[in-house]
């Protein structure tokens, strides 16, 4: 209710008072409420008014959270070297147009600039944009370790953290290529809900709280796509390179839970929505009642892998469909992962479900907004980072019906 209000109050005064402010308010409070359509429309519109610098720069931007990257393009490739005397804002509108090229498609164009901005020169800067409150003086005495392309053999490694729980699933792949390449020691940090999973698995890493230990040079976990990525393209780990303990038992409501099957039923998990707030909210996510055609699918039995509060409209739909909900009584990520052994796929968001199932190489399916993060370039199903995996994009923002109707009819060819 209170985006309707928003968008009412910002209709208003673009009504009553018609410029670049106003209507860049009215484009935002468009996007929050899913008007899609109208926000794009307005965005074109002011495309070939607004002739500032700023002003252009920031509706670049503005139009990639829209998914408009072949018009952010242009905007952004011509403000770029405009803001090289400014660093911080350099960074953020390189980071942008890097974004847009590979959602493009344009890897040579991307894959570059993507390296130069996670180099050592740039270290100082993104880490005070990404440091709580700017401050990034934990960094600063260790600004001459920054891990770059220096030799690792005998070299002790520190990972700080950075990212969600899906980024670290995704690019810790790339501890296999330090312990490759012989480094002595990789510290990581990495958030609590995490530890159990990564101490049981086959990771070459010791789990630390801090950077309060002695170690030769430091990285993240994007820095180390950077370095070892060579092109977005590039086999950088073996499939399924997060193995589980087989000695891991699941608690006792989830073993008996999943007993029970019905003859000739395929099993899968199911995720639709998260409450991380990332970028590409509120289009990442989706109602459960979007997936009402899919859970109606015949020979399918459908598990909510769904942690969290859920409201009273999804728990009366999980009821009226069947579906099992199993992400009440998952503690952990290591639960999750443990769960997704017994199913026969899971169907998640871009979420970090998504990326644990794909470093486990176990089948995933990820519903994708078509603003969504650049690291799925614009490829259509196929995915390099993981062999288990397709995608199902949408071709409009906020328009999932394609995406259900493409599962749908994979779910069915694979019935028959």
């Amino acid at each position: 209710m209170s985006n309707l209000v928003d968008l009412t109050a910002a209709y208003a005064a673009y009504q009553s008072q018609t410029n670049y402010e106003t209507a860049l308010n009215l484009i935002r409070k468009l996007r929050n409420c899913q008007k899609v359509e109208d926000a794009i429309e307005l965005a074109i519109k002011w495309s070939v008014k607004v002739d500032t610098l700023m002003q252009r720069t920031q509706l670049g931007i503005d139009m990639n959270y829209l998914g408009m990257f072949k018009q952010a393009s242009p905007l952004l490739e011509e403000v770029l070297p405009q803001w090289t005397a400014y660093p911080y804002d350099y960074y953020l509108i390189a980071s942008e147009l890097l974004l847009t090229r590979y959602c493009l498609g344009q890897f040579q164009d991307a894959h570059p600039l993507y390296r130069k901005m996670r180099s050592a020169e740039w270290c100082e800067v993104w880490s005070r944009l990404s440091s709580p409150n700017k401050d990034n003086t934990w960094l600063l005495p260790h600004l001459d370790k920054v891990l770059e392309r220096q030799p690792v053999a005998g070299k002790r490694i520190m990972i700080a953290l950075e990212g969600g729980a899906g980024d670290l699933l995704q690019l810790l792949r790339y501890t296999e290529i330090l312990h490759r390449d012989g480094a002595s020691a990789i510290y990581c940090q990495a958030p609590h809900y995490l530890h159990g999973l990564f101490k049981n698995s086959s990771l070459p890493i010791t789990l630390v709280d801090s950077l309060a230990i002695d170690f030769d040079y430091i990285t993240w976990p994007f820095s180390l796509s950077a370095i070892y990525q060579e092109t977005p393209y590039f086999p950088s780990a073996v499939e399924g390179y997060l193995t589980l303990s087989d000695e891991y038992s699941l608690p006792e409501i989830i073993q008996q839970t999943l007993v029970g099957r019905r003859g000739g039923c395929r099993r899968i998990g199911l995720v639709w929505r998260s409450e991380s707030g990332a970028r590409h909210e509120p289009f990442r996510s989706m109602e459960l009642n979007t997936l009402v055609p899919l859970l109606e699918t015949d020979a399918t039995e459908f598990f909510s892998l769904q942690v969290g509060n859920l409201t009273e409209q999804e728990k009366g739909l999980l009821e009226l469909h069947g579906v099992v909900d199993l992400g009440a009584h998952l503690g952990s990520f290591e639960d999750t992962a443990h769960v997704m052994k017994h199913l026969d796929l899971v169907i998640t968001i871009d979420s970090a479900p998504a990326h644990l199932a794909g470093a486990c190489n176990m089948p995933v399916w990820v519903m994708l907004a078509q603003a969504c993060d650049h690291r799925w370039y614009d490829c259509q199903h196929y995915t390099p980072w993981y062999s288990s995996m397709r995608l199902y994009r949408q071709t409009m923002l906020g328009d999932w019906r394609p995406v259900i109707d493409g599962m749908m009819k994979s779910l069915i060819a694979q019935q028959n």
